[in-house]
């Protein structure tokens, strides 16, 4: 046999055992396997405002300046809130918890009046085609200790100057403000399915909304002789024809020049508040869909729709101070105080465009505009019309929670993701 071919026989098994040895040796490739679980965490800044379609408040005075004192006028500038929220997606399956708080919107305006106000059957004497309180208007209850075809001082026509007497005073000014403030929770189920048509879910939310809305005028009491004067509004007839208790001060009523040491007549304030909370809990479902998508750059739908139970809680003061402007000079407050709760029903609908721009592997910038209704609430400017009765002696009072909001605004803020 040939060299060649005994050299071949000879190296054959020693380069089979070379090979083998170096295919023991050669390292797997690494395959890394997708994470079980993927963490997403972010916080927002919001800037929100709500509407102001405020039904049936009802007119404070009634004469010239009767428009000036509503809520029709009322327009709140956008407020700066913020969101937070943390999720885990595993499975196709995303557990999230929301937090927002839409910050305080706040609504007010002052000015003065262009004639004198008057509480009782002075509209026809000297304060004829001025401004009036009656059974129509707020402060209702002073109209029934000033007005003697309620029973109260018949001696004396009272108001706030300027009258035809007094024509010298200083116009009343006037006060107007309405707040509110909106937060909610949520804890959400939601499906991340990537074929789907879009994503469903449902979750529990708990809303938070609270009110208050109120009106002030501030001026010099005047008391018009009649006949027999008194001087001023008495402590009776606050308490026995306006239905109102000794809320703080000297229990002597309210009165003019003549009545006080100081020879001046008592600076008054005239304040009519309401003021209600809501406590919403219920469920919501959850539709998302996606609108746009280009290099990770995703752009989200969402509506979001609840049923909530509703506890609502309302509140209605009339306070009356009259201060003697002189050194020393004594303070007097009367007024009446309503309360009521409730329970209803409460609905809700949002609807929302959300921007998720990639920033890095972890970091996104989020953008959006959203918007929300709630219908079923109880609303602060609209509870003055719900203090009722024949007479001053025995009203009631029943909270109004068939109220609705729409707020809406902008956010922006970023997400990381783990």
């Amino acid at each position: 046999m040939p060299r060649k071919s005994w050299l071949s026989l000879l190296l054959a098994p020693l380069f089979a055992m070379s090979a083998h040895s170096l295919a023991a040796q050669t390292p797997t490739i690494y395959q890394p396997e997708e994470p079980s679980a993927i963490f997403t965490a972010g916080v927002e800044y919001l800037i929100f405002t709500r509407d102001a379609d405020i039904s049936a408040p009802g007119n404070f005075i009634g004469g010239p300046d009767a428009g000036r004192l509503n809520f029709g006028s009322t327009e709140f500038d956008y407020t700066s809130g913020v969101r937070a929220f943390l999720a885990v997606s595993n499975d196709g399956v995303r557990v999230e918890g929301i937090y927002s708080n839409f910050g305080n919107f706040d609504y007010s305006a002052s000015g003065s009046l262009t004639a004198g106000l008057s509480f009782d059957e002075g509209i026809t004497g000297d304060w004829t085609g001025e401004n009036f309180i009656d059974l129509t208007t707020g402060f209702s209850s002073l109209h029934g200790a000033a007005a003697s075809s309620m029973g109260g001082d018949t001696d004396e026509f009272e108001g706030l100057g300027p009258s035809a007497t007094f024509a010298a005073d200083t116009l009343p000014t006037y006060d107007i403000f309405n707040k509110s403030s909106l937060e909610a929770w949520e804890l959400n189920v939601v499906s991340e399915d990537n074929t789907a048509f879009f994503q469903f879910g449902a979750g529990y939310s708990n809303v938070q909304l609270d009110e208050s809305a109120g009106v002030a005028i501030r001026g010099t009491l005047r008391a018009v002789d009649n006949v027999g004067p008194n001087n001023g509004l008495s402590h009776g007839s606050l308490i026995t024809f306006g239905n109102m208790t000794h809320m703080g001060g000297v229990a002597d009523g309210f009165e003019d020049e003549l009545g006080n040491a100081s020879g001046l007549a008592d600076s008054m304030i005239l304040a009519h508040s309401a003021s209600t909370s809501n406590d919403l809990n219920g469920i919501q479902l959850i539709f998302r869909k996606e609108v746009m998508y280009w290099r990770g750059w995703v752009i989200d739908g969402t509506i979001k729709t609840g049923l909530y139970h509703n506890r609502s809680e309302g509140q209605v003061l009339q306070q009356f101070t009259g201060t003697d402007p002189g050194p020393g000079g004594d303070s007097s407050t009367y007024g009446r105080l309503f309360r009521d709760t409730d329970s209803g029903v409460a609905m809700s609908a949002a609807f929302a465009l959300q921007s998720n721009f990639p920033l890095s592997e972890r970091w996104s910038l989020l953008s959006g505009y959203e918007a929300l209704l709630i219908h079923g609430v109880a609303l602060a400017p609209e509870q003055y019309q719900n203090v009722g009765g024949p007479t001053f002696v025995g009203q009631t009072y029943n909270v109004n929670n068939d109220g609705q909001i729409i707020a809406h605004g902008a956010n922006v803020g970023l997400q990381f993701v783990y």
